[in-house]
């Protein structure tokens, strides 16, 4: 009797390997911290933005685009690119285990300049 259940541990072992590599990761990161408005309406002022990325959906928990829907990142390389929101033009760069994101407005006119770190 131990050939079968052997074999059926075999089975039931490779279903639930391919089925971990065929489902999708939800890899969420939290990401927050201090940005300054460097130009424009308010400047020299300090703001908080915080971020929830899941796999490369972008969504605002907090900031000027905090009720706008999540958009996605299309680079595979980190959290790189540029977005067009209601608020404005988000910019974003990802160096290591920082996160540099630019916001450009037009109303209010001003440029605010974000450095986030990702919470563990």
């Amino acid at each position: 009797m131990k050939f079968p259940i052997r074999r059926l541990h075999v089975i039931l072992t490779t279903v639930s390997l391919l089925w971990g590599l065929s489902s999708p990761a939800f890899a969420k990161q939290i990401w927050s911290g201090t940005g300054r408005i460097v130009s424009g309406t308010g400047e020299g002022g300090l703001v908080e933005l915080k971020l929830e990325i899941t796999d490369k959906n972008v969504q605002f928990l907090s900031g000027p685009s905090k009720n706008e829907p999540p958009f996605q990142l299309n680079n595979s390389t980190g959290l790189n690119g540029t977005v067009n929101m209601n608020a404005g033009t988000w910019q974003f760069v990802q160096t290591g285990n920082e996160l540099g994101v630019s916001l450009s407005q037009n109303n209010p006119d001003r440029i605010i300049r974000y450095r986030l770190f990702l919470k563990p």
